[in-house]
């Protein structure tokens, strides 16, 4: 595979986790809201608030549909649309066990970057 095809499908499978992001985000404001504080997507929007980030359910919504990383330049999902950070992504190569990810050294989400 070509270095530019590869680029291009690393971008388009990220583009798919944006949305699945504000859905944590929806869960973790709602988990809040309903007492359930122990969840992971509770946490997440817990440590976006320590950090000084107000989270809030239109503005991760807005950030989710504006993610548009670029090849050569992807970054996190998940602190673009928490806290509209553009974390940079590392990619671990694909081995008989795995297949190729993007991880991200500020939260630690790590992404499968195959469709």
């Amino acid at each position: 595979m070509t270095d530019s095809a590869q680029e291009e499908l690393r971008v388009a499978a990220l583009l798919r986790h944006a949305p699945l992001e504000f859905a944590r985000v929806v869960y973790g404001l709602n988990d809040q809201a309903n007492g359930r504080a122990a969840t992971m997507a509770a946490e997440d929007v817990a440590r976006t608030v320590r950090q000084g980030t107000p989270v809030t359910r239109e503005r991760a919504e807005q950030r989710a549909r504006a993610y548009l990383p670029s090849a050569g330049h992807e970054h996190c999902p998940r602190c673009w649309v928490f806290n509209g950070i553009k974390s940079p992504l590392h990619y671990r190569e694909q081995s008989e066990e795995r297949p190729e990810s993007a991880l991200c050294k500020v939260c630690g989400a790590e992404y499968v970057t195959a469709l």
